[in-house]
């Protein structure tokens, strides 16, 4: 089987997921996934493991697979630290941020504004990857190992849901929000930066909120 078919298997096992198709807890039992898309249950595992990997899926030994469970105040306690943490890291990042950092923060902005014109998987994808690289900057100039650290595990818990907020939000409120960042950093404002990467956080939890008040299974 091709490769762009095992990919359209986890994109669509994805997707229903994200949205709420597949609830939290619900098992997905190959051979019947492998009938729905009618072919071997070699693609059907490769399509949960990486789902795994993402924190969409958890895989039990002898008991198979099911959409990983996690309620909406777990979502939105998630969100709220992590406000909390990156702006932290935007407000001290920003004194030791030299003209090398904002030109690669520039340059991610561009790569950001270029996925806009793909394919919805692609786009996301893509927009995942840089924005990760956007906030990066600032968790490793902020000059604190533990905060870092911390942040990168509070993302992976969240990480299905970041694309969640990504297929229902509008990317150009987000880029905006970057260049607020990056404007007030550039002008030395450690405490607006700041302030303005709360904000950024703040809209994507928001978001999610509303999403699931309106999906029961959440």
């Amino acid at each position: 089987m091709g490769k762009r078919v095992k990919e359209s298997i986890y994109s669509d096992l994805r997707k229903a997921i994200i949205f709420g198709k597949l609830g939290p807890g619900e098992r997905l039992i190959e051979i019947q996934l492998s009938q729905q898309y009618n072919c071997s249950r070699g693609p059907i595992r490769e399509a949960l493991s990486k789902l795994a990997q993402e924190g969409f899926v958890e895989i039990f030994p002898n008991r198979g697979a099911s959409v990983a469970k996690i309620s909406s105040e777990e979502v939105a306690d998630y969100y709220s630290l992590l406000a909390l943490l990156e702006g932290k890291a935007v407000e001290w990042a920003t004194p030791n941020l030299n003209q090398k950092d904002f030109a690669l923060l520039d340059h991610i902005q561009k790569l950001l504004h270029q996925s806009l014109d793909k394919e919805e998987d692609v786009r996301m994808r893509l927009w995942s990857e840089h924005n990760r690289s956007f906030h990066q900057v600032f968790w490793v100039r902020c000059g604190n190992r533990k905060l870092r650290d911390t942040v990168e595990e509070i993302r992976q818990q969240i990480f299905r849901f970041r694309y969640t907020s990504l297929m229902i939000a509008s990317y150009n409120d987000y880029y905006k929000d970057h260049e607020e960042i990056i404007a007030a950093a550039k002008a030395g404002n450690a405490e607006e930066a700041g302030r303005a990467m709360v904000r950024h956080i703040d809209r994507a939890k928001q978001i999610l909120n509303d999403f699931f008040t309106t999906v029961p299974t959440f």
